[in-house]
């Protein structure tokens, strides 16, 4: 099969189209012919070396595809079904293999690069918004990049919820897509973040989901209200800084590192997540903005895309079917 490796840890320069085989399947598998893989900040952490690759090398753990094997065990699925998933790994390949029970079925109303969007930023955004601390209706939530992909779910499964967000965005060029999807306000992110929040909500939010770490991190802490919480759930901008706990002295305050290996990490979580987004994109509930496409040997300007944080929606990958 055709596929993109990472030849090393690097820049998206390392990502080079290469052939490869699959192992036999093993009890419990099924495989897929691949459609579209789904690019996401994993994978960059994949290709710099900051979190496994797989053996094979190939980096990608979402897409969507259809189901061309299974192991003789395997009774949830029929040959033909088409699939997403979120935790497969080695994804931008023409095929992938993997336990049956991190495949979800894709409802005949979505179409393939929907379903290949949605499953690894939305599983995420759904253990954010359902999981990670209490949200009332009526509650303040800051939402950082709001306009990216966990972003724009997270925002709409909070509205879901009652919440009153403010959508923080990196330009006002991003500011219409939290707005059109329920966003109460919306800041652009910079030294005055701070001043700003406070100005819409001069008595603090109750929560801040921040997707970007680095070194400006821990002034979410000031955008708090009494008793309220700062998730950190990313490290786009960089690894979070040391905290002096004093710090949340100033109104009780706390603050959450959060993992998705902690909430999603196991089949029946994932799938009851994954579930959950799914139902909601077919009813029409969760709205998929996609970004744009290439063909599968050109991943890496993907990765460059996604890196320059110029993206506005979902980076797929699309991958020519295998000749069977």
């Amino acid at each position: 099969m055709k596929c993109v490796v990472a030849t090393h840890p690097g820049g998206p320069e390392v990502l080079a189209s290469t052939e490869t085989e699959l192992p036999d399947l093993e009890q419990g598998e099924i495989r897929v012919a691949v459609e579209i893989a789904g690019v996401n900040y994993w994978d960059v952490m994949q290709r710099k070396g900051l979190v496994p690759l797989p053996p094979s090398h190939i980096p990608g753990v979402e897409g969507a595809g259809t189901i061309i094997d299974m192991a003789a065990d395997v009774s949830d699925f029929t040959l033909g079904d088409r699939v997403a998933w979120s935790k497969i790994q080695g994804s931008y390949a023409e095929l992938v293999q993997g336990p049956a029970q991190f495949f979800m079925p894709i409802p005949h109303s979505v179409p393939s690069e929907i379903a290949a969007a949605a499953l690894m930023q939305g599983t995420t955004a759904w253990y954010l918004a359902h999981q990670c601390a209490p949200i009332n209706v009526g509650d303040t939530v800051v939402v950082f990049a709001a306009a990216g992909g966990v972003g724009q779910l997270l925002t709409q499964l909070l509205v879901e919820r009652g919440a009153r967000v403010i959508a923080v965005v990196g330009s006002h060029a991003k500011t219409s897509i939290p707005l059109a999807l329920g966003a109460a306000a919306v800041c652009i992110d910079s030294d005055q973040l701070v001043e700003e929040v406070r100005s819409v909500a001069p008595e603090g939010a109750h929560l801040v989901f921040d997707a970007n770490g680095g070194l400006q991190a821990l002034r979410d802490v000031q955008m708090l209200k009494t008793h309220g919480t700062v998730v950190y759930f990313g490290a786009a901008a960089g690894p979070l800084p040391a905290i002096d706990l004093e710090l949340l002295s100033a109104g009780s305050l706390a603050v959450r590192r959060v993992r998705g290996k902690d909430y999603i990490g196991d089949s029946a979580s994932w799938r009851a997540a994954a579930s959950e987004i799914m139902n909601r994109i077919e009813d029409g509930r969760l709205q998929i903005q996609l970004d744009s496409r290439v063909p599968l040997p050109d991943a890496a300007r993907q990765h460059e895309r996604i890196e320059s944080r110029a993206s506005t929606g979902k980076l797929l990958v699309d991958v020519a079917p295998v000749t069977l």
